[in-house]
């Protein structure tokens, strides 16, 4: 065979070798693609699970906002509607009280009635004048009732005043506490008489206790009963007025300087007794 022949024919060897030698190239690239490939997929996994995270979180955050929010919403709800129950229970507790204080007002008055030697008309205090809120009030009785002009006005601590001005169904009476009033008092213990003056907003005065008087603080004051027409007495004798709070001697004066606290609140009396025309006592008659 000729040398040009045999070196152009097919050389299985030296194929194989060839075939090697690009296979062996392309299994290192695979596997360097394979091991530069894995932490870029590891990275790529990280960041996802970070951003899942972090989107969770975010999400939960805002439905745990919302729901704070909606039961903070509900809280004030409910404590607006248990503020406006506690309101109502308030002004309901404030009319039961009132009713209740009315009821005992009740029943201390027909109790006193009951119990008072004289015959009396029960009234209620319909107000009182701002310009004269010391001096007198206004009652719910009047002439229809019996009411006359002059008439004692009392409860069952003390003197209150006197009538002094009548209408058909009301009436106005001057309180003890106006300085314009003055009336005959005693002082129980020694049954030495005097004149009280009104003084508001300060005590009473008793006048005419001559220097010589024995009158010591906490003596009572009581009703003197003397009257120019006895039968129409405005005031039962002996019926409390006050008592004695202080004893002095003023040089400037002749007589004992005495003030007296009427037993009465007068502020804050809200029924009261008026004596009768004739004020009889209970079982005698009228003449």
């Amino acid at each position: 065979m000729p040398i040009d022949d045999f070196s152009n024919s097919k050389n299985p060897y030296k194929s194989s070798i060839g075939l090697r030698s690009l296979i062996i190239p392309i299994l290192v690239s695979l596997a360097l693609i394979w091991v530069f490939n894995r932490p870029l997929t590891a990275l790529s996994l990280f960041g996802y699970r970070v951003t899942g995270s972090f989107i969770h979180s975010s999400y939960m955050g805002i439905k745990d906002a919302q729901r704070e929010a909606a039961d903070l919403l509900s809280a004030q709800r409910t404590a607006s509607r248990l503020e406006a129950a506690n309101k109502a229970l308030t002004i309901k507790n404030i009319e039961l009280k009132s009713q209740i204080d009315k009821i005992a007002d009740y029943e201390k008055a027909l109790s006193f009635k009951n119990n008072f030697n004289y015959q009396t008309i029960f009234a209620r205090i319909l107000g009182r004048s701002p310009d004269s809120w010391h001096k007198q009030i206004i009652i719910d009785k009047g002439s229809k009732d019996g009411v006359v002009v002059g008439r004692g006005v009392l409860t069952e601590k003390g003197i209150v005043g006197q009538v002094t001005k009548v209408g058909y169904g009301s009436s106005i009476v001057q309180l003890v506490f106006n300085p314009e009033w003055r009336m005959g008092v005693k002082i129980a213990r020694l049954n030495q008489y005097g004149v009280l003056n009104g003084n508001y907003p300060e005590h009473a005065f008793l006048q005419f206790i001559t220097v010589d008087s024995e009158v010591a603080v906490g003596d009572e004051i009581v009703t003197s009963g003397i009257c120019i027409d006895v039968d129409n007495c405005p005031y039962p004798e002996n019926f409390p007025v006050g008592k004695v709070v202080e004893v002095k001697h003023d040089p400037n004066v002749v007589d004992l300087v005495v003030k007296v606290q009427f037993y009465e609140d007068l502020g804050s009396i809200r029924e009261v007794f008026i004596l009768s025309p004739k004020a009889v006592k209970h079982g005698q008659t009228e003449s």
